[in-house]
């Protein structure tokens, strides 16, 4: 809270500073009083927030228990037993998924080979290669949608299939 009216304090600041450069003329002197105004306002608004008896009682609620936290830590610097559970070597080192192992796309696969391949769990990257095979648009789309388009595909080729060999 207080960085942000301080920069916007600055900011007012120096935004007089360049129009004081500028009273020569009667718009600039009517929007340097409303600036000037303006700043006025911010500082009582400031001020008032100061006076606000209520930080004072948030600052007094947030002191005791920012001390037990403190008091806690220093106590569990000197205990053997916190000492050790609380050390970076104790704790548990995440178990590292071993990465699946990319499926190669070969060229000019059939589209029973595509099916094949859809049934396993493809990346974005692989299911991308069998769409760009089939000249489909993928754009910006998710895996399922990609594995869908590429399945119609192979429909709409099947079906010419079938009408060509009726």
């Amino acid at each position: 809270m207080k960085s942000d009216a301080n920069k916007k304090l600055i900011s007012k600041l120096s935004r007089i500073r360049e129009e004081l450069d500028l009273l020569s003329n009667p718009e600039s002197k009517a929007s340097f009083l409303k600036s000037l105004d303006d700043l006025i306002a911010t500082l009582s608004r400031l001020r008032a927030g100061l006076a606000n008896s209520t930080l004072e009682r948030k600052v007094a609620e947030i002191h005791k228990p920012l001390e037990q936290v403190i008091d806690f830590l220093e106590f569990a610097k000197n205990d053997e037993i916190l000492r050790t559970l609380l050390s970076p070597a104790t704790r548990k080192v995440a178990i590292a998924k071993s990465k699946r192992q990319p499926v190669e796309i070969p060229n000019n696969l059939t589209n029973e080979q595509i099916r094949g391949l859809l049934e396993n769990d493809l990346s974005k990257a692989e299911l991308k290669a069998i769409a760009t095979q089939r000249a489909i648009s993928v754009g910006k789309s998710n895996t399922e949608k990609i594995r869908r388009d590429i399945l119609k595909n192979l429909e709409r080729q099947e079906g010419y299939g079938r009408l060509v060999s009726s």
